[in-house]
């Protein structure tokens, strides 16, 4: 990808009025003004958040509001149409030159992917590769590790995890919960400052979901920065620094867990609550 100039993103206010002044220095992920659309579906339509170093965000909101995309603009696998995101202080996707924004290299792209973990609903597991290959395969390929090393850092994510016995299994011998926990391990071996999870429980049994949650939640008290799109109140309730809830493409309402979940000022907040509570 070259580096042609974005000539038709509109040029919104960065923070505090500025395009040129940078998120505070304890700020890991910053959106302002963020904005997507697919053809003349307008998904985003102005997305601001500021999520701190070491906290938890827990995203809630219907299906189809945009939450997905918004956790998919942040690294990047969608391009935002107006608007700016920060990961640790960098803009993403974009560098600055005056008032123009051009699109950086896709291996300048993919290098601020490479510290930023993101698991997803599906597990999307290499299947021909054991578990321990699996967390082995992007710190070798994408940062030139020896194996060896590589390999002892994959037996002590697994055993992180829960699945010191499971690395040579293979993902089609693993339950859904056991392949979702290798998908964290996996995006671990990159050693991200920041952690995104698409609604990692959606697509397992009920009875597994406990597993993963709980895998989730000692990341949480490692210090582990997570912005976390689900629909598991409980667990937004008991991890969560902030509860973010996202409709028709914007913030509606963010705050602490005990405000959002417990007491929400906004009726359409109290609406989708009184119907998943």
């Amino acid at each position: 990808m070259s580096d042609a100039e974005v000539s038709d993103q509109p040029e919104p206010p960065g923070p505090a009025g500025s395009t040129d002044l940078p998120p505070p220095a304890d700020c890991m992920v910053l959106a302002d003004n963020v904005h997507k659309s697919f053809g003349r579906l307008e998904v985003l339509r102005g997305i601001d958040l500021a999520v701190p170093a070491g906290s938890v965000a827990c995203v809630l909101g219907p299906s189809g509001g945009g939450k997905s995309t918004f956790l998919r603009c942040i690294n990047h696998l969608e391009k935002i149409d107006a608007g700016r995101v920060w990961v640790d202080g960098e803009l993403v996707g974009y560098r600055q030159s005056g008032d123009r924004l051009h699109e950086m290299r896709e291996r300048d792209i993919a290098e601020q992917r490479s510290r930023i973990g993101m698991v997803f609903q599906r597990f999307n597991l290499f299947p021909h590769l054991t578990a321990r290959q699996n967390v082995m395969e992007a710190p070798c390929q994408v940062k030139g590790k020896r194996r060896t090393e590589a390999r002892t850092r994959a037996d002590e994510l697994l055993a992180r995890v829960g699945l010191a016995d499971k690395g040579e299994t293979y993902p089609a011998q693993l339950s859904g919960g056991q392949q979702q926990r290798v998908a964290i391990a996996r995006a671990l071996a990159m050693d991200p400052k920041l952690m995104l999870f698409d609604e990692p429980t959606s697509a397992l049994d009920p009875e597994l979901v406990g597993e993963v949650l709980d895998v989730m939640k000692d990341l949480a008290r490692s210090g582990m920065t997570m912005v976390v799109v689900t629909h598991e109140i409980g667990f937004a309730r008991e991890v969560a620094d902030t509860v973010v809830f996202i409709d028709g493409g914007v913030v509606v309402e963010a705050g602490p867990p005990d405000q959002v979940i417990a007491n929400p000022r906004h009726e359409r907040t109290k609406s989708f609550l009184s119907k998943v509570l």
